[in-house]
């Protein structure tokens, strides 16, 4: 809108209050005089003059409107930037607490109305005032993360920081065997892991949860609640969302998708997983933050999570150089400055903390991004980008991490807002820039560690070190435990995994001859080989083509001349001297052949 024509939209009284900045504007009481003498004023070379003399920070407001912000105000953005905000996008004439305070004069209230520069006031002001310099995010190495955090020596809380490229190698091969066999129970509707699944994955993922059992403290619901699970949760809906598992009854079983995806390179797996929940992800982050109530009341319009999950991703792509710590303050500032925002709900009115009436998150406003915004980034951050691998993570306890909440209703009694809370640092590693397209390729990074096992000349198995929970479960589907350090292979258990395809027989050689020592004598490899063959052999010989139905003819001439007739031939075999073996998928053609030769053949009964 031009000066002139939102001028005119103004009363009169407010045209007269704005006159008082512009020196000899007259004193006609005439709505048409006053907008000639204001924006005569504006518009002219009076304006350089004027701008000169504003306060540095006014400066920089309007700098950051007209360059950056389409000539309008973020007051989100601005103080995340700056640190502070000019009084007048602060001052409320109806707050008595403002009030005790009278708003010193300013040339803001020339260029700004109601948070917006008219348009051609605003390309006068852009000539004017240089470009503010562009925000950039403070990064860090390893050797300048901090330790500890805390507000003195003796409240430091331990940052705990992990690599996640290595971890979730082995977490995804790991969950997808316990799928495979049958090991993961859910919810029949939701797809959710029950309790005990959750203690089995947390027991299998490398390195437990992000909070281990010990750490968990006893927060009661309202003030908290529990701060975990989160990895185990996360990769039962991760298998689902990304159509390598589905339920089957109450327990989650592989798909083709999943079965393939055990051979497959680790970055196309993962890539194609966090793809799939950035688009369609269930459930939606917010409702892992079990203190904001209110998120299925009718009314509550919560925008699709696909869109704020992008908002997120583009502002990791921007703000997170590959290989280097990013505080996650930081991230919050580059999203308010650089407006990577999103909207969790139409009507935030009907999410609320502990009562509904006088806790609802509608009283914050729109100025609040700590509440929602930023605690639903770091639920997607910590649950979902960690689990995945594609960002390293430094966290420490959620309790008292984030106090950005106390000053609403209802929260006093809060411990934290959400378990995610202690996430602190996070660092974008090769795989995320991978999964993310900022590089083409991927080249695994992986941890030297000493062999597992070594190959005694009666092909048992002895360990030289404790595994790992994923190689626990491997030895266990392949061999038998006959002490504490002594394994023997399992033939039957290894016919039964041979029998679903050469990739099981294949990655299960790959295990046994990559957890063996360097120096493993070569004519031992060669007898393993030999005796796996000869598995593969007899895993090999047998193939099941499906359900068939066997038909009893009259007589032998019936089963012959059906067997050789063109009509009927194609579509069964004799399988005797008056039986007839027809295939399930071809009984349709088998009886459409018999109507042509003038038979029939009767229904099953039941």
């Amino acid at each position: 809108m031009e000066l002139k024509q939102l001028l005119f939209n103004l009363t009169v009284s407010e045209l007269k209050k704005i006159r008082t900045h512009v020196p000899n504007a007259g004193s006609s009481q005439r709505k048409d005089q006053l907008v000639a003498a204001i924006s005569g004023y504006l518009l002219s070379d009076a304006l350089a003059p004027l701008v000169a003399g504003m306060p540095e920070l006014e400066r920089q407001a309007v700098a950051e409107a007209v360059h950056n912000w389409n000539n309008q105000f973020d007051l989100i953005g601005f103080k995340a930037k700056y640190g502070a905000v000019p009084r007048f996008f602060t001052y409320d004439p109806y707050d008595w607490l403002s009030r005790r305070e009278p708003l010193a004069p300013t040339a803001l209230e020339l260029i700004f109305y109601n948070r917006d520069i008219p348009a051609d006031l605003a390309e006068r002001l852009a000539a004017l005032i240089p470009p503010p310099v562009a925000f950039s995010v403070t990064t860090c190495d390893d050797d300048a993360l901090p330790t500890a955090i805390g507000d003195s020596p003796d409240k430091d809380e331990p940052l705990e920081r992990v690599d996640t490229e290595f971890m979730v190698r082995a977490d995804l091969s790991a969950v997808l065997r316990l799928v495979a066999q049958g090991g993961l129970a859910v919810g029949a509707k939701t797809g959710l892991p029950s309790g005990a699944a959750v203690k089995r994955l947390t027991a299998l993922l490398s390195g437990g949860d992000w909070y281990a059992e010990s750490e968990e403290m006893a927060s009661p619901r309202w003030a908290g609640g529990p701060i975990r699970p989160i990895r185990a949760f996360a990769w039962p809906v991760l298998l689902q969302t990304g159509g390598l598992a589905k339920i089957d009854g109450s327990k989650l079983a592989l798909t083709a998708k999943g079965k393939k995806a055990l051979g497959q390179p680790l970055e196309e797996v993962i890539a194609s997983l966090h793809e799939r929940w950035l688009a369609k992800g269930s459930p939606d982050e917010l409702r892992r933050i079990d203190l904001i109530k209110g998120q299925t009341s009718k009314g509550v319009k919560l925008t699709p999570p696909a869109e704020r999950r992008k908002v997120i991703i583009e502002a990791v792509r921007e703000g997170c150089p590959v290989g280097r710590w990013v505080a996650v303050d930081e991230l919050f500032r580059l999203m308010k400055i650089d407006g990577y925002r999103f909207e969790i709900a139409g009507n935030p009115w009907k999410l609320y903390f502990s009562d509904a009436n006088y806790g609802s998150l509608g009283y914050s406003g729109s100025v609040t991004f700590e509440l929602l915004e930023a605690r639903y980034t770091l639920v997607y951050l910590f649950e979902y980008l960690a689990t995945l691998g594609l960002i390293d993570v430094a966290y420490t306890q959620p309790h008292q991490a984030r106090r950005d909440y106390g000053g609403h209703w209802g929260t006093d009694e809060f411990d934290f807002l959400s378990r995610y809370d202690g996430l602190r640092y996070l660092r974008l590693n090769a795989l995320g820039a991978y999964c993310l397209g900022l590089a083409e390729s991927y080249t695994p990074q992986l941890p030297e560690r000493p062999p597992l096992l070594a190959l005694e000349p009666d092909l048992s198995l002895r360990l030289l070190r404790s595994p790992e929970p994923a190689e626990q479960l491997q030895l266990e589907q392949i061999a038998r435990a006959d002490g504490p350090e002594r394994w023997s292979l399992d033939a039957a258990a290894i016919l039964a995994q041979s029998a679903t395809g050469p990739e099981e027989r294949a990655r299960i050689r790959e295990f046994l001859v990559a957890s063996m020592a360097e120096d493993t004598p070569k004519e031992h490899l060669v007898e393993l080989d030999d005796w796996l063959g000869s598995i593969a052999e007899r895993a090999s010989a047998l193939n099941d083509l499906g359900a068939a139905r066997l038909i009893q003819c009259r007589d032998v001439a019936l089963a012959a001349m059906l067997s050789k007739d063109p009509a009927t031939a194609a579509h069964c075999s004799r399988a005797g001297d008056r039986l007839l073996c027809v295939p399930e998928k071809k009984l349709a053609a088998f009886r459409k052949g018999l109507a042509g030769l003038g038979f029939v053949l009767p229904e099953l009964k039941p």
